[in-house]
């Protein structure tokens, strides 16, 4: 694997088996990405915050596939929640933010004519598994009644998530091609 084009492509077919020292080295600056964008946090009205975190993992995804997405979800917003101190979140945050960049990668990475209704779909797709997830997750710890509000702070990072993360793919993709 040589030059910047290969690195995208080399990511998107990533062997967890075989990872080298460039591979791990871009997922290790993912994870990072995706826990200084969950770093920009605003506190919610229980025991949650809104983030820009899904910025970070909807680009990854879209960017370099599924694995790359899962890992820099999953392990960058439990890093941050146990940085933050929302550490009984961690654990549900790991599945719940994996899942989603994984789905999004899954979806965006198909073949496809329309490649920006692929990208818009599959935040679509992924972002209500997050709200679904911690819908579930807030019912088990807390409680059913804290769900509702709880919902528009996700939605809201869903929405904006995907409004930042599709010109930056696309810009990305660019680059990548050149």
């Amino acid at each position: 694997m040589t030059g910047r084009e290969n690195i995208q492509q080399h990511l998107k077919k990533l062997d967890l088996k075989k990872l080298d020292t460039r591979s791990l080295s871009f997922l290790a600056l993912f994870i990072a990405f995706t826990a200084v964008a969950t770093y920009l946090h605003i506190p919610g009205p229980s025991s949650s915050y809104f983030n820009l975190g899904e910025v970070a993992i909807y680009t990854i995804a879209l960017t370099f596939g599924a694995k790359a997405g899962g890992i820099a979800g999953g392990v960058g917003a439990a890093l941050m929640d146990l940085i933050l101190g929302y550490s009984i979140w961690a654990p549900f945050t790991f599945l719940i933010k994996g899942l989603e960049g994984f789905i999004a990668g899954k979806i965006a990475s198909q073949n496809s004519k329309e490649k920006f209704d692929r990208k818009i779909f599959a935040i679509i797709v992924a972002g209500n598994v997050m709200i679904l997830g911690y819908a579930i997750a807030k019912a088990f710890l807390l409680s059913w009644a804290v769900v509702l509000p709880e919902i528009g702070i996700d939605f809201a990072q869903m929405i904006i998530g995907g409004i930042l993360a599709i010109p930056l793919s696309h810009h990305l993709d660019n680059y990548f091609r050149k």
